[in-house]
C-alpha cells in the first residue's frame, strides 16, 4: 500500500527535482535518475550526501574541507560519515534537525540496496537543499528531539528488521505535537512493522485505513488489520474490530460477534467498549434486553474515565431511569466529570439546571458560567439561553446590551429565534 503511494509521488518528485536541477546543479539531476531504479543505486546515493553535505559546510565557510579526505581507500559513505562527524557542531546550526537526522540516518546504513523508501528520505534532503537554505528554520530543542536516539532507532529498524523499532519510527512521524510529524513517513514504518507481525502497528495501519489517512479510506483493510492485531490480544484493536462488526463497516452487521469483541475488550479496561455494552443491554441488541447489566456497565465506563459514559450516566440518575431512583446530587456529579472533560452538551445542561433551579436551588450565576462554556464552544442554543437570561431572567438586573451580544452571536450561529428578537429589540 505505502509503495505504491511512494512510487507514484516519488516520481513526480523526482521529475520536478531535475527540472530545477538541471539548471543549478545538472550533477545533481544525473544522480536523481539513478534514484528512480527498483533496487536504489547506492553508490548514487551516497554521493548525492556528501555533496549535500559539502555544500553546507562550504556557505558555512568550512575551508578545510580537505584533511577528511586523507584516505584514499575510504568509501564515499565512510566520506560522509567523516564530514559529519568532524563538522557536528556547524551542521546542526546549518540544517534543521529532522533533516540533519535522515543525513545521518542514510549515510550510516548499510543494508539499503533493496529499501526502495529510503529514496523518499534523500529527496525529502535535497528538496529541503535546494529549496529552503534561505528559509528561517526553527531547530528543536535537546530536549524534544534525541538525534541519537533516532538514528539508533532508524538502523535497528532497517538494518535489523527490528519490528518494535520500526513502529516505534512510526510513531516518531506520527506525532501531531512534534514538528517533524510526517503520516506518510509514519505509514511506512507501520506497514514494515505490521508485516513482522507487530500488534501496534496494526492497530495504527487499522485507524489510518478507517480514517483515510494518508490513504483512501478503505473499511476491509482497517477490519483486516484490527482483526490481526485483536487476535493478539490488542484491546483497542478488540474495541474497533467490534463497532465494525456493530455498525457494519466492511463486515455485515454481527452483534453476537461485537458482543464477543466487547466483552474481550471491557475485560482489558477499555471505557468504550464496556460503554457500547451498556447500549447493547439497554436496547436489546444481540442481547436480551436487561436495564441492570446496562447500567452497570455505562457505571464502570464512567468511572473508567469514558466522557461519554460520564454524561449518559448524569442523565440516568437526573431522570430515574434504568431502573434507579432519581438523585439529582449524583446526576450532578457525574455531569460535572463530563464537563472537566469538555462535554459541551455537559456545559448546556449544567447550564440550565441551575438556571432553572432543577437541582432544587435556582444559581443564576452558575447558570450563566455554565452557558458560557457551552457558548464558547459554539453552542447555539447556549448563546440564545445567554440573551434570554440577561434580557429578560428576573433573577438578575436587565443588561440589554449583553443580551443583544449573545442574542447576535445565537443569529449569526443561524437561530431563527434569536434573529427574530433582535428585530424585536432594534426599537428599544
Amino acid at each position: 500500500m505505502y509503495e505504491q503511494i511512494l512510487a507514484k509521488r516519488n516520481k513526480e518528485r523526482i521529475n520536478t527535482l531535475q527540472s530545477l536541477t538541471q539548471t543549478q546543479d545538472p550533477w545533481f539531476a544525473q544522480n536523481i535518475k539513478l534514484l528512480t531504479f527498483a533496487e536504489v543505486n547506492l553508490t548514487a546515493l551516497q554521493r548525492i550526501l556528501y555533496q549535500v553535505v559539502r555544500g553546507l559546510l562550504k556557505e558555512q565557510q568550512q575551508r578545510h574541507l580537505q584533511i577528511v579526505h586523507t584516505v584514499q581507500s575510504q568509501s564515499i559513505q565512510e566520506n560522509v560519515l567523516t564530514l559529519l562527524a568532524e563538522y557536528d557542531d556547524v551542521l546542526r546550526d546549518a540544517i534543521p534537525q529532522p533533516i540533519y537526522i535522515l543525513i545521518w540516518q542514510i549515510s550510516s546504513l548499510e543494508k539499503l540496496k533493496n529499501s526502495i523508501e529510503v529514496v523518499d528520505d534523500v529527496l525529502d534532503i535535497v528538496e529541503w537543499y535546494f529549496r529552503h537554505q534561505e528559509e528561517q528554520v526553527a531547530i528543536l530543542d535537546e530536549e524534544e528531539l534525541d538525534h541519537e536516539l533516532i538514528i539508533d532507532l532508524y538502523k535497528e529498524a532497517v538494518e535489523e528488521q527490528d519490528g518494535d523499532a520500526q513502529y516505534q519510527l512510526g510513531e516518531y512521524y506520527n506525532s501531531r505535537e512534534g514538528k517533524h510529524f510526517q503520516p506518510e513517513k509514519s505509514l511506512k514504518w507501520f506497514e514494515l512493522a505490521a508485516a513482522q507481525g507487530n500488534a501496534d502497528a496494526q492497530y495504527m495501519l487499522g485507524n489510518f485505513c478507517f480514517g483515510g489517512i494518508g490513504v483512501e479510506e478503505n473499511y476491509s483493510l482497517a477490519f483486516s488489520y484490527y482483526e490481526k492485531a485483536a487476535l493478539q490480544g490488542h484491546a483497542d484493536a478488540a474495541n474497533n474490530l467490534a463497532d465494525m462488526y456493530f455498525n457494519g463497516e466492511g463486515v455485515p452487521t454481527n452483534y453476537t460477534l461485537a458482543k464477543k469483541w466487547f466483552d474481550y475488550a471491557a475485560q482489558k479496561n477499555v471505557a468504550e467498549a464496556m460503554f457500547t455494552l451498556g447500549i447493547m443491554y439497554e436496547q436489546g441488541l444481540g442481547v436480551e434486553a436487561d436495564a441492570e447489566e446496562a447500567f452497570n456497565a455505562y457505571k464502570k465506563s464512567a468511572e473508567a474515565g469514558y466522557v461519554e459514559a460520564q454524561y449518559l450516566l448524569g442523565g440516568i440518575y437526573l431522570e430515574g431511569r434504568l431502573g434507579k431512583t432519581k438523585d439529582v446530587n449524583r446526576g450532578l456529579f457525574w455531569y460535572e466529570r463530563a464537563a472537566e472533560q469538555y462535554h459541551v452538551d455537559a456545559f448546556y445542561d449544567l447550564g440550565y439546571i441551575w438556571s432553572n433551579g432543577l437541582a432544587g436551588i435556582r444559581n443564576i450565576e452558575k447558570g450563566i458560567h455554565w452557558f458560557k462554556q457551552a457558548a464558547l464552544q459554539g453552542d447555539v442554543d447556549a448563546k440564545l439561553q445567554l440573551g434570554h437570561i440577561f434580557n429578560k431572567d428576573p433573577g438578575i438586573d436587565r443588561n440589554l446590551k449583553e443580551a443583544i451580544k449573545w442574542y447576535r452571536l445565537a443569529a449569526d450561529a443561524g437561530s431563527e429565534e434569536a434573529t427574530k428578537i433582535l428585530q424585536e429589540l432594534k426599537g428599544l
